[in-house]
């Protein structure tokens, strides 16, 4: 029983001392696993600038081209015309997870979003998961990677 419980013990101080030492990793996973679940796009993206190599990311349209933001700005644009677009994440917590400052652009057949992939550096900047502020460079505790994200669908 005295080995169990030391057993037990020890299995759990290794574990606290692991999150401890990996506890950013763990976090930056679990917002890529879970988010993939009820944030695809944005689990995407930080999927691909932790673990891509730079290139292009083309996102999914299903939800950003219904998203609020999206269909209210491009009602404001003409065709050939193209705008950067920033909201506050209240407005869509889907889309704001995802991309934010981005460039909307209406052509005649379809509708163009990009944006610059690059996460601060500064410890300044933070992204609100509820309640919860979690600095926007917690990501670069991989070997991060910037790159351009584009989404487009026909209109």
């Amino acid at each position: 029983m005295r080995k169990r419980r030391k057993l037990v013990v020890i299995s759990l101080l290794s574990s606290v001392i692991l999150i401890a030492v990996f506890f950013k990793k763990i976090l930056v996973l679990g917002m890529i696993c879970i988010g993939a679940i009820i944030y695809p796009e944005a689990s995407s993206v930080l999927r691909h600038y932790c673990f891509g190599n730079g290139e292009t990311l083309m996102l999914e349209s299903d939800y950003i081209s219904k998203s609020p933001v999206i269909l209210k700005e491009i009602k404001k644009l003409k065709i050939g015309h193209k705008k950067t677009v920033r909201f506050r994440q209240w407005e869509d917590w889907r889309l704001s997870y995802a991309i934010n400052g981005f460039t909307l652009e209406r052509k005649k057949d379809s509708v163009l979003v990009t944006q610059w992939i690059l996460f601060d550096t500064t410890n300044k900047v933070c992204t609100y998961f509820g309640p919860v502020a979690i600095p926007d460079n917690i990501v670069h505790t991989f070997d991060c990677h910037p790159y351009q994200v584009k989404c487009q669908w026909k209109q």
